[in-house]
């Protein structure tokens, strides 16, 4: 797996290889961003399925100024420090090992990008965007990026959908705050 753009462009990362994560292609990661923008000024984003780190790497490669990682699973947080020495971004990374509830209800920053990957099998993916805006956690114009099974559709009073493409199995939804 590579970095797409950004100042790490072409650098490789590890991949999790676990059964239970499941690695968002090179392909489906540029289509992501370019939905989202090309490049970014110093914004925050949380990767909160983090799985490789990969979303939150290509962020920081592309502007963003800080990439909180959080991922349940050890072995996949162990590739994911791995990927950081390696891109030397060990200060520009906050690793957590946290249910994503936890994380949620726990942490104080504001974010401008949110990044939603969620196993296939969660099945209180509507849960997710209700933490997020109960804890006020997004930022005034920031955006959720969440990807999903292609037959899943989550709905939301707080967010309205930006924009959705479909990629063979999955899709992706862009959500911001309903004005």
């Amino acid at each position: 797996m590579r970095i797409n753009a950004g100042k790490f462009r072409n650098h490789n990362i590890d991949m999790c290889n676990l059964e239970t994560t499941r690695e968002t292609s090179d392909k489906v990661r540029q289509a992501m961003f370019n939905l989202i923008g090309q490049f970014f000024d110093g914004e925050v984003v949380l990767d909160l399925f983090t799985g490789s780190g990969a979303l939150g790497f290509e962020a920081i490669s592309r502007g963003c100024k800080k990439a909180y990682l959080n991922d349940l699973n050890n072995k996949a947080l162990d590739v994911v420090k791995k990927n950081a020495s390696k891109l030397k971004l060990t200060d520009e990374v906050s690793i957590s090992n946290l249910d994503y509830r936890d994380f949620l209800n726990t942490t104080k920053e504001k974010f401008d990008l949110i990044f939603l990957d969620p196993p296939y099998n969660m099945t209180k993916i509507d849960d997710i965007l209700s933490l997020i805006k109960k804890n006020d956690c997004l930022n005034k114009k920031g955006l959720i990026i969440f990807e999903m099974e292609k037959n899943t559709n989550p709905k939301s009073s707080y967010y309205e959908i930006l924009k959705e493409r479909s990629y063979g199995i999955k899709k992706v939804v862009i959500y911001k705050m309903v004005n």
